[in-house]
């Protein structure tokens, strides 16, 4: 057996195979996605509650609160798609009680980072543990030889991997990784650097976990840009597994690629201020991904003789209404095609990098996918990035 790595000409992306031959036929055999677990908080909010909080949070905050602004306000929250969202805080404890009528103080952004450790720890380890026993086999902690954390909403030092690591007893030479602030499509990066580790050492196993709490960045604002997040975003972790090993069930990732339009790149932003971590959402975003998704999905299916209408399943990151119609008509898909999407962000929200693993989820769990069936992974963020990903079932 002897591992390659095929670079396509032209391509931009690549892939991480063993080729075993057997005779004179050679037999490809992809890492595969053996492990998938999801984790969301206990705490449920109706997309109601939190726009009625909203609004009384805004018309004790915002000197430019009008009945206009309160109407637009209403029409942002019922528009999202949102119904239910799971978060870790208790929302009027944290962000005040506004039942006396007084301007609350937003949390420092220290404040928000101290919440964020003990969070972020406890939900993330149980997404980790539900993926090892979900392993085909289940694996045991000292299986796993490299660890990926994927977070863009918050940090704590030592981090979340040496925290894990250390309490669920994985080896001490584990090679451990953190890919932080790169947002909604983070969960992509995490498996383009799991397959780099499985293709450059031997035996490796990884697993990536996404830990995103959200809700800790609500910002006080008069500008939609940013409350529109406040609109969509919702609390999760998912955790996968990828290996090479033969006895190893689940998905294929046969390919992966990428791509960003830095002509864009104002258009979404995620940063730091002293009241936490401020997103900027363009009403233009919708329109930017519907010009770049198709030649990017054209260059992740093309070089292996693929188009669209032979992909089955549709495994997109729903990173809100708008940008899931202009993605269904630029790749002329289907409602059924799009329906695990509007699933998780129905009844989660947008949970940033750990989203698209729920979406995976989603349709693995109610579609059951068929040996030899393709699937198309898909997620956007600060760039404008795609990162796209190519399974075989």
């Amino acid at each position: 057996m002897r591992p390659t790595v095929a670079n396509l000409a032209g391509h931009g992306g690549w892939v991480v195979t063993e080729h075993m031959e057997i005779g004179d036929v050679p037999v490809v055999h992809h890492p595969r996605l053996t492990a998938l677990a999801t984790a969301f908080p206990e705490r449920t909010y109706q997309q109601s509650t939190i726009a009625a909080y909203a609004h009384d949070y805004m018309r004790l905050t915002s000197q430019h609160f009008t009945e206009q602004f309160a109407a637009d306000l209403h029409q942002l929250f019922i528009s999202s798609g949102v119904r239910e969202r799971q978060i870790v805080l208790d929302f009027v404890r944290f962000y005040g009680d506004l039942s006396t009528g007084q301007r609350p103080v937003p949390p420092s952004t220290g404040e928000r980072m101290a919440a964020y450790a003990p969070l972020a720890y406890q939900l993330g380890r149980r997404a980790l543990e539900s993926a090892l026993l979900a392993a085909t086999p289940v694996l045991a902690p000292t299986a796993i030889t490299d660890l990926a954390i994927v977070s863009c909403t918050g940090y704590v030092a030592p981090g979340l991997d040496i925290q894990l690591a250390r309490d669920l007893g994985m080896a001490r030479d584990i090679r451990r990784t953190v890919i932080g602030h790169m947002g909604c499509y983070g969960a992509l990066v995490g498996l383009r650097h799991a397959l780099a580790s499985v293709h450059g050492y031997a035996n490796a196993t990884a697993l990536v976990l996404c830990v995103e709490l959200t809700s800790l960045h609500f910002q006080p604002s008069d500008d939609f840009e940013v409350l529109t997040s406040f609109a969509l975003f919702g609390d999760a972790a998912a955790a996968f597994i990828l290996t090479t090993r033969e006895e190893a069930t689940g998905p294929a990732v046969v390919d992966v690629y990428c791509a960003t339009d830095f002509s864009t790149s104002e258009q979404m932003s995620w940063s730091v201020t002293d009241t936490g971590f401020m997103m900027g959402l363009s009403p233009r975003v919708p329109a930017s991904l519907r010009r770049a998704i198709r030649p990017v999905i054209d260059r992740l299916l093309t070089p292996h003789g693929l188009a669209l209408t032979d992909v089955r399943h549709w495994i997109i990151h729903p990173g809100g209404p708008a940008i899931l119609k202009a993605i269904q008509q630029r790749l002329e898909l289907t409602d059924a095609d799009m329906a695990p999407a509007y699933t998780v962000l129905r009844e989660h929200g947008n949970c940033s990098s750990s989203t698209v693993l729920a979406v995976l989820d989603e349709v693995q769990r109610t579609r059951q996918p068929r040996p030899g069936e393709w699937g198309v992974m898909m997620a956007f963020g600060p760039g404008l990035t795609l990162e796209t990903a190519l399974l075989r079932f």
